[in-house]
């Protein structure tokens, strides 16, 4: 068994596809298949299970694609975490963002890193907290930031910002700034994320407490498309500043704080395991936290340093 096989495996289970994940890799299909029967052959089991659409894991499959992806992220971290002869860090690095915190966090983040780490490659994968914690748990990125309702008591969590939560109504003449209660902004009519999302999760858990259940006209999980029906009328939503700002620059959109009680969420930096062995992680970490309290404290990213 050969870390190119695993690689080449763990390539199919993801695209679900020998054809497609040939492609990618610049293999010859029926190349890539044996490979794929060398490695059942040498485990004595069947890994993948062949339909129409596709290739999908069995079992067997499951627990060797968990086994590789640890295995994998391991190996690339022995080759990332050794400096070359100049003493440089070098090697890739891998970090998973909600959406709106890539909008403002990414650009300035990278290009400081990479003025001070040049031979560092850096990936910026965007996903919904859902997706970045499965991300990490599987090791496919190195660090990750979420979203989360209230404290979050794990080693690997370190806390960075409180965002509070605004009611976002179009810009209308009549429209008003001023704060609104948690049981008037929940009758308005609503354009939320679907309950897949951690932001929908949150508000429903926040409006149970309150005995309130929100009136949901429609479910948008882009965030720019929801802030576009919000523009034009059609409801309603309920987000942080940082996703609207630019909007709220150019008067399309009006921002009231929800207040009696106040709506926030916590904004999460999640390292892993290896933290403490990865010189490379620990030093992107580091700038990571002292990008987001620069961008905190210049006002940029409207909320509170935790």
């Amino acid at each position: 068994m050969e870390l190119r096989q695993l690689r080449n495996f763990v390539r199919i289970c993801r695209m679900r596809s020998i054809t497609a994940a040939a492609e990618r890799l610049n293999i010859a299909q029926p190349a890539l298949s044996r490979q794929v029967q060398a490695l059942e052959e040498e485990l004595g089991v069947a890994l993948l299970r062949r339909h129409g659409r596709g290739v999908e894991p069995t079992e067997q499959g499951e627990r060797l694609l968990a086994r590789a992806e640890r295995l994998l992220a391991d190996a690339d971290g022995i080759l990332r975490d050794l400096p070359g002869n100049d003493g440089e860090l070098r090697g890739t690095l891998t970090l998973g963002l909600p959406p709106v915190v890539a909008e403002i966090l990414a650009e300035p983040l990278i290009a400081h890193f990479i003025s001070r780490y040049p031979h560092v490659r850096l990936r910026i994968a965007s996903g919904f907290t859902g997706h970045v914690k499965e991300w990490l748990q599987r090791g496919t990125i190195d660090l990750g930031i979420t979203y989360e309702m209230g404290p979050v008591n794990d080693r690997h969590a370190r806390p960075l910002v409180y965002e509070q939560l605004y009611l976002l109504c179009p810009a209308v003449p009549e429209g008003i700034s001023a704060p609104i209660t948690f049981s008037e902004a929940f009758a308005q009519p609503l354009i939320l994320t679907t309950p897949a999302h951690s932001l929908r999760r949150l508000l429903e858990a926040a409006a149970a407490q309150q005995g309130i259940t929100p009136d949901v006209v429609l479910e948008v999980d882009i965030v720019q498309v929801m802030l576009s029906l919000v523009r034009q009328g059609h409801g309603n939503t309920i987000l942080s500043r940082a996703a609207f700002r630019k909007m709220q620059d150019r008067n399309e959109i009006i921002a009231r704080p929800i207040i009696s009680p106040e709506l926030g969420r916590n904004v999460v930096l999640w390292t892993p395991e290896r933290y403490g062995e990865s010189m490379l992680i620990k030093r992107f970490a580091e700038t990571l936290i002292s990008q987001v309290k620069q961008l905190v404290d210049s006002g940029v990213w409207d909320a509170r340093w935790l």
